[in-house]
């Protein structure tokens, strides 16, 4: 059974929300790159700019970035569109509201039908 990454900060900390974004691009980039491709598949590469991360296998790309104005994580998916996740101090999560789910389950999700990889 795969394990779920999460990054869990309490927001009665002095961190802003741009450092819990930065952290928690940081921890979808390990956890992609800990994920299996499966032999013969074609590799998947994963770049980290500044605010975003970007997996692509030459074909499809997935692009998970911090967008400043609305202090939210957006996600572009060739499978979804365009998703959202705001931090939900509560929860203490990236949560996306409006699909009810959790930003690392759900990247996760899909880049493993994407990409055809096995979780790692």
């Amino acid at each position: 059974m795969a394990t779920v990454v999460s990054f869990m900060v309490s927001m009665s900390s002095n961190t802003d929300l741009w450092t819990l974004a930065n952290g928690a691009l940081e921890s979808l980039l390990v956890m992609v790159e800990a994920m299996e491709v499966p032999e013969g598949s074609v590799p998947v590469s994963c770049d980290r700019g500044s605010d975003s991360v970007e997996i692509t296998d030459g074909e499809n790309s997935y692009l998970v970035s911090w967008h400043a104005p609305t202090s939210q994580i957006w996600v572009a998916s060739p499978i979804s569109g365009s998703v959202r996740f705001a931090y939900d101090s509560e929860k203490e999560c990236w949560w996306d509201a409006r699909g009810n789910q959790e930003l690392f389950t759900f990247v996760k999700a899909e880049v493993c039908d994407i990409f055809g990889i096995l979780g790692g």
